[in-house]
């Protein structure tokens, strides 16, 4: 369900990762002070505090979501009339508004893109929303099987199917690529994209089932929670934890060679594995 102080308070392990990677690309970031986009932006914490300070003084970002209440939280929250503002954007969406075509010095995004089922429309759109040989910067998670594998499976349950729709919109565009790093480089090449760097990484986090959960939940792809009883709600949010713990517990055991865990029943303390692709890319000049 859709809550963007709920989202706010438990986006430490978004916020971390945004924060690491400006940093390593800080040296091709300071010098922008022109128009920016964070795409995804969400409640619009990571926008204000971790994207605006690395940029230029004279760089202005707009946010932009596809939730409305997200949006309206982020400009009533962070908004700023001089340097930050807060827009309503599908960047899937096949008509992109004129306004944005060609308008763009950079664009960021964090944490978003695995969630764009159609992800080619994706790439484009964000060509064509940057200048002629200006930049993007972007991390995505491409693998996380306790989380995609769990919604996966629960989109073919018959209490949640008809509420959840095609299973496809549940699982990243490279979840089960072989080589997702290669086919994300393919993908940006073909549109016309420079590819400067693209990295597929492995990360991991200990945070609280429930509290991931809940801010996982409170994203746009989740909208149709809204849509069931109390108590099938409440049941789908249990049945959720639960099969992200089982895989979770399953894929941390399969690692260890199949040692016995002394947490294993709760999957306390157990991480989370995961992978991102991290691309930094430009828009040819011509």
């Amino acid at each position: 369900m859709v809550n963007p102080e709920q989202y706010v308070s438990f986006d430490n392990i978004c916020k971390n990762n945004a924060s690491h990677i400006i940093n390593e690309f800080a040296k091709d970031l300071k010098n922008i002070s022109g128009k920016c986009m964070d795409i995804g932006c969400g409640p619009g914490d990571i926008t204000r505090d971790v994207l605006l300070p690395v940029l230029n003084s004279k760089a202005t970002m707009i946010g932009t979501d596809i939730m409305e209440d997200m949006v309206e939280y982020a400009n009533k929250t962070y908004g700023d009339k001089e340097r930050l503002e807060f827009e309503v954007l599908d960047i899937q969406t096949k008509k992109l508004p004129e306004k944005y075509i060609s308008k763009f010095d950079h664009i960021f995004s964090f944490h978003a893109l695995q969630w764009c089922y159609d992800i080619r429309q994706t790439f484009e759109n964000i060509y064509c929303m940057l200048r002629p040989g200006k930049t993007m910067l972007i991390l995505s998670i491409a693998q996380q099987a306790p989380l995609f594998e769990s919604l996966e499976t629960m989109a073919q349950d018959m209490r949640y199917a008809s509420y959840m729709g095609d299973k496809k919109k549940y699982v990243g565009s490279f979840h089960y690529s072989a080589r997702p790093r290669e086919d994300l480089k393919e993908l940006l090449e073909d549109i016309g994209f420079q590819v400067h760097h693209c990295s597929h990484r492995e990360m991991s986090n200990c945070v609280c089932t429930e509290k991931y959960l809940s801010m996982v939940t409170s994203q746009y792809t989740f909208a149709f929670l809204n849509k069931m009883t109390h108590n099938l709600r409440e049941e789908f949010k249990n049945e959720l934890a639960r099969m992200f713990t089982e895989i979770k517990v399953k894929k941390y055991r399969d690692r260890l060679g199949n040692s016995k865990l002394h947490d294993e029943k709760k999957g306390t303390n157990i991480p989370a594995q995961y992978t991102v692709l991290v691309a930094y890319a430009q828009k040819n000049v011509s």
